[in-house]
């Protein structure tokens, strides 16, 4: 199984309604902030408040879209570990996209993965978006890359980020990207859903991604089991490499993400949905 200590990859040169149900606070502490983003640089004197975001929203899911664009079917993901996605505009491969980061000078510095909940919403891992102290300088996404200067929809900049204050904290690791262009109507986007309370273990894991180790800008899936869940965590056996950060979690349902994967060991793990990130992600969607 193939894993990395934090799932981004570095270059060597350097219908909106879901459930009636809610998704209730469970005490899970997030402390989301936000920044604008103005010609690929995070306004950092001026964060955009979080606060109410985690508060809740009154219902624990939310619908996936197929998108506008036709002639792409849906597929329905295999169970063979590891294997290259081919025709990266079916549903629902083209709902993820390959993240690049910038630093200042226009320079590649690493790269993740992203999937769509809204026309304009990307959602990744936290640590692709802030070193901790500051925000990302600059960030693409080409949903449904496939290889270098294969980007069927077009490649789009932020115009907004957010991330948790805390990130470096469990269940803390995660990312919105708010992009200047709907592409999501187009290619269609994930549904979410909180799983507070809900029993994973056991069921099986999907995820679609950008691994580092493969071919520059290649999508790749793989599925396997959840072997553990906590409040915030889960861990599962799904192999991953370093570029996949921030990959959609998905469980029986391939339209619907219950997780962000984060973190490479021993065992691969992500950001669980909680009620609190769920409510976060569903009011800045």
């Amino acid at each position: 199984m193939a894993t990395a200590a934090l799932a981004l990859s570095i270059p060597t040169l350097a219908g909106f309604g879901g459930s009636a149900s809610a998704a209730p606070t469970t005490g899970l502490t997030l402390d989301p902030v936000g920044y604008r983003v103005v010609d690929g640089k995070p306004d950092v004197g001026t964060p955009l408040s979080g606060v109410g975001l985690t508060e809740d929203i009154g219902y624990s899911a939310t619908a996936s879209s197929n998108g506008a664009v036709l002639l792409s079917p849906r597929s329905v993901i295999g169970s063979d570990d590891r294997t290259q996605v081919y025709d990266t505009q079916l549903n629902p491969y083209r709902r993820s996209g390959q993240i690049t980061v910038f630093d200042s000078s226009r320079t590649r510095t690493a790269t993740c993965t992203g999937w769509l909940i809204s026309p304009t919403a990307v959602v990744t891992a936290g640590h692709c978006l802030t070193d901790g102290t500051a925000p990302t300088v600059d960030l693409e996404f080409a949903p449904a890359r496939n290889g270098v200067g294969n980007d069927p929809y077009g490649i789009f900049r932020a115009t907004e980020v957010w991330f948790d204050a805390q990130y470096g904290l469990p269940g803390r690791d995660w990312g919105l990207i708010r992009l200047d262009a709907p592409v999501g109507d187009d290619v269609g986007w994930y549904g979410i859903e909180s799983v507070d309370n809900a029993d994973l273990v056991g069921r099986q894991a999907r995820i679609i991604g950008y691994p580092g180790d493969k071919a520059a800008g290649t999508m790749w899936q793989a599925i396997d089991t959840i072997s553990a869940e906590s409040d915030r965590m889960l861990s599962y056996a799904t192999d991953t490499f370093g570029g996949q950060s921030g990959a959609a979690v998905a469980t029986d349902d391939d339209d619907t993400a219950v997780a962000i994967h984060t973190d490479g060991g021993s065992t691969n793990s992500g950001t669980v949905l909680s009620g609190e990130l769920f409510n976060t992600l569903a009011r800045l969607r």
